[in-house]
């Protein structure tokens, strides 16, 4: 089983990091490899909300669905993938100050047995590490850059 932690700090309140990052039309625009985040269905948030997405790791691309199994305002998100690999991930956010949020990824997946399984396994491997670091950077900026705009925006 792969297991994957991170956190950043943002510049922002726990607020708006959780809505930003909640917001699933974002997904793709931060999310390393992530080529769409779509609803199945009408519900677009919160417990029971499903997904359908692509993740395209180099010379694969992953088809996946996720539902929403946890979901805490402003706290927590968790989504576990009920097509394609198993797995998981869980999304934490922490008021470090008014305008200060750690917001931490922990993600767990399990690959097929088999060759199959172990190819892909390496596959991902490969990838893990430069698409967390590109996520967490591209997620803070955008964050960070939104914030500014909706200050802007309120004075």
């Amino acid at each position: 089983m792969g297991h994957v932690e991170h956190s950043a700090t943002c510049a922002a309140p726990v607020d708006f990091v959780f809505t930003y990052v909640a917001d699933y039309r974002n997904v793709p625009n931060w999310m390393f490899g992530i080529r769409h985040f779509t609803p199945v269905g009408e519900q677009t948030s919160g417990v029971g909300a499903v997904f359908d997405t692509a993740l395209h790791l180099g010379p694969t691309t992953l088809h996946l669905r996720a539902d929403t199994i946890e979901w805490i305002d402003g706290a927590r998100v968790t989504m576990r993938a009920i097509k394609g690999i198993e797995g998981r991930i869980r999304w934490d956010f922490a008021t470090l100050g008014a305008e200060a949020t750690k917001v931490s990824a922990t993600a767990d997946y399990r690959v097929p047995g088999g060759l199959a399984g172990r190819a892909l396994d390496r596959v991902i491997q490969a990838f893990i590490g430069p698409a967390v670091r590109h996520t967490e950077k591209n997620l803070r900026e955008k964050i960070e850059t939104s914030y500014r705009e909706s200050l802007r925006k309120d004075s």
